[in-house]
């Protein structure tokens, strides 16, 4: 496959383009608010007995998880207090959110300086895709619902975990494949040393954001920036 070799800007969103407060306060509590009802109407056995199988991995969960609403429910929203990467969990967010986006009851909270950088980008012909921990489903409807407008016209592409987790060197490289670009044509927005670790391992160049609420990072050699306003700008 031929290498496109325009510059491409791929962005994690917890913590770079959104406050971590608004996900943690926000849309995490929607969900654990919403489990119950969620698997009350729930009739695909798949997602059940998938959660019912990750419970069994679960040394900390004690109780039996079986297929009740309550129970399934109450499993769930242990996994978010652990904040548990499981696919299986994102996929339930992700459809819970929807809902509450597409009703009106949520709209995402994003970075003012964000639009702004994605505009630019879009004027000097360069490329943008994100790659978070949530679904990619989730991940449209942040950039769909926020409060700047739908932002979705500026990303090509969109990868969750399903490509590989944040920490893997590999993750990056199968990105770049994906997107038929060479990693050192790629720069990775996230907060978290070790994603930049492994984007760095990979061929990419990590930038690391520094925005409130952040968590401090472990002493690094990355570029820090607090925003994107020195980015692109003429």
């Amino acid at each position: 496959m031929k290498e496109k070799d325009t510059e491409l800007f791929l962005f994690d969103i917890e913590g770079t383009t959104t406050p971590i407060e608004f996900v943690h306060k926000v849309l995490f509590p929607y969900s654990v608010q919403n489990f119950g009802s969620f698997f009350s109407e729930l009739k695909e056995e798949g997602v059940i007995n998938e959660l019912i199988s990750a419970s069994k991995n679960e040394s900390e969960y004690s109780k039996e998880v079986s297929n009740s609403s309550e129970s399934l429910s109450e499993f769930c929203k242990f996994l978010v207090s652990k904040d548990r990467k499981l696919g299986i969990l994102k996929e339930i967010q992700g459809r819970i959110w929807k809902k509450g986006y597409e009703s009106g009851e949520l709209k995402s909270t994003i970075f003012l300086d964000v639009p702004l950088f994605l505009e630019r980008i879009r004027k000097t012909g360069k490329r943008a895709a994100v790659y978070s921990s949530g679904s990619v489903e989730a991940q449209v409807l942040i950039y769909k619902y926020c409060e700047a407008g739908d932002l979705t016209p500026y990303f090509e592409a969109y990868f969750d975990t399903a490509i590989g987790g944040k920490r893997e060197s590999t993750s990056y490289s199968r990105i770049a494949e994906k997107l038929s670009i060479s990693p050192s044509s790629i720069t990775f927005f996230t907060d978290i040393k070790e994603e930049a670790d492994a984007a760095s391992a990979s061929g990419i160049k990590p930038v690391i954001l520094s925005r409130p609420g952040n968590h401090p990072q472990a002493e690094h050699s990355y570029e820090v920036l607090s925003d994107f306003s020195s980015l692109l700008a003429t």
